[in-house]
């Protein structure tokens, strides 16, 4: 499993909390698999084995909220040699297009002319 974790004390691990890496004894023996959602039941077994940090999965953060202002802002900003109206430069106009449909996360049609 991918992605950042954080040695949490078992005192500190709750259920519902999913381990990034395996857990193992002190003789190498797994304990749980990586990616296990943990229940009560599993934190009260750990703290018979010995085991007092976790590596716990941390969620990944909330992607900034999409600004559809800023974005055509910058867009101008980053295309403003280019003429929309040319139909000489029509590489530049299916650049910008698709850096637009990219940063909004619209769908792509690349057979559909806007």
């Amino acid at each position: 499993m991918s992605g950042p974790f954080h040695l949490t004390p078992l005192a500190e691990t709750r259920p519902g909390m999913v381990l990034s890496d395996v857990v193992r004894d002190g003789k190498g023996n797994v304990l749980l698999a990586q990616g296990i959602v943990l229940t009560e039941s599993m934190l009260a077994s750990l703290g018979r084995h010995g085991i007092d940090m976790l590596p716990i999965l941390q969620a990944a953060p909330e992607p900034p909220p999409i600004d559809p202002a800023a974005i055509q802002a910058r867009l101008d900003h980053i295309f403003r040699k280019h003429d929309r109206d040319d139909l000489g430069d029509w590489a530049t106009g299916i650049l910008r297009r698709y850096v637009e449909d990219y940063r909004l996360q619209r769908e792509v049609n690349p057979g559909v002319n806007p």
